[in-house]
């Protein structure tokens, strides 16, 4: 009885003391956090300041060297904005190609048009809906395709316009003094002009070099352009543009949604597994929390959000249950393992040094003899 009350104060003195060390980040926070440094060893430094959302999009980043690196450049270069535009793009395809290609300045006219209601823009988003109501209509299709011109809607447009423009529209935009994000209306009239008449020419081209089928649309766009024809028709290719740039809003938001609450597997999910499934995802957090044990602290932070609780109340009780059972293993591997061994091994090793006495006495009598 006073073996086991020592115990349980000794483990109740050791989880408070934890308790006062440990932060209050839930599980699934520090658990990606520590992946994500894992899997990006050189980026810790910058990882362990970033928000949960932020290394789990890095975390999903970390197999792609060149994406991950841009997203990188782009939160030094740019803070907060580019923070914005990761995080509500940077699982989209579409935005880590451009982002790719044309790196860390490529979030600027993103957030721009994601911020601003353009005018232009917004006419790009209209003739795109009448021109899919017309196509609805021709092919006898019900379906509501409609998106509402949000800023979401908008940043997936800026996207496409800088996967058709580049580098022509990326030079539009600046950063001033105040961290806004500016665009340079002289270098967008001058880039329009230029656009006007000879975007279809280097459209051309661009598919030559890259060795990619030229087919009848594109040559009567450089057509069309060479013969100067009239500005309806580079409206309707804006068109175009923008409707390369639909993507279904419910997905994309669903997937947002989920990369804010962590990358672990949902209850329902786990209780739909078949149970060695089970064992390993059981087994594999276990060896996660052994090798990171503040993680204990971040499952007491969950377990006082689930009941209600201060924080400190579930990572004491967390604690208490992790190290009363420990201390009773040490205890017993101690009573029933370690005595045994030491009470075999001290005779033996007693019985080895006057073993060795006795060689070195005898040797020291041999050598003395020689020299008599």
């Amino acid at each position: 009885m006073r073996v086991s009350l020592i115990l349980l104060v000794m483990a109740i003195l050791a989880a408070a003391v934890l308790t006062a060390a440990a932060s209050s980040e839930p599980f699934e926070d520090k658990l990606v956090r520590l992946e994500a440094q894992r899997a990006l060893p050189s980026m810790e430094p910058s990882l362990q300041q970033a928000s949960p959302e932020i290394n789990a999009l890095f975390l999903s980043y970390a197999a792609d060297q060149a994406l991950w690196m841009s997203a990188s450049l782009a939160i030094l270069r740019y803070g907060d904005v580019a923070r914005e535009v990761l995080l509500e793009y940077g699982l989209l395809p579409e935005f880590q190609q451009v982002l790719v290609r044309y790196g860390a300045d490529a979030v600027l006219p993103i957030s721009y048009f994601r911020t601003h209601d353009v005018a232009t823009l917004r006419a790009q988003h209209w003739i795109d809906e009448r021109y899919q109501e017309i196509s609805r209509w021709w092919s006898e299709e019900n379906a509501d395709t409609n998106a509402a011109f949000t800023p979401y809607r908008r940043g997936q447009m800026g996207i496409a316009l800088l996967d058709a423009n580049g580098h022509a529209l990326l030079n539009q935009f600046v950063v001033s003094d105040q961290g806004e994000v500016e665009w340079l209306q002289g270098e967008r009239v001058v880039a329009g002009v230029g656009d006007f008449f000879t975007s279809g020419l280097r459209d051309l081209e661009s598919q030559w070099r890259r060795g990619d089928d030229i087919g009848a649309a594109d040559l009567g766009w450089a057509g069309v352009d060479l013969l100067v024809m009239a500005s309806t028709v580079k409206v309707l290719r804006a068109g175009r543009a923008a409707r390369a740039a639909r993507v279904g809003s419910v997905e994309v938001q669903g997937a947002r949604t989920g990369l804010r609450h962590g990358v672990l597997v949902s209850g329902g999910r786990f209780a739909a597994l078949p149970r060695m499934a089970k064992v390993a995802v059981v087994a594999g957090t276990a060896y996660v929390v052994v090798r990171h044990p503040s993680l204990v602290s971040a499952l007491g932070a969950n377990l006082s959000t689930w009941l209600g609780w201060p924080v400190w109340v579930g990572q004491f009780l967390i604690w208490l249950i992790v190290l009363l059972p420990l201390l009773i293993m040490t205890r017993f591997v101690y009573r029933w393992l370690l005595l045994p061994l030491l009470w075999l091994l001290v005779p033996l090793m007693q019985l080895c040094f006057k073993a060795a006495n006795k060689t070195l006495t005898e040797r020291a009598k041999s050598r003395a003899g020689e020299i008599g």
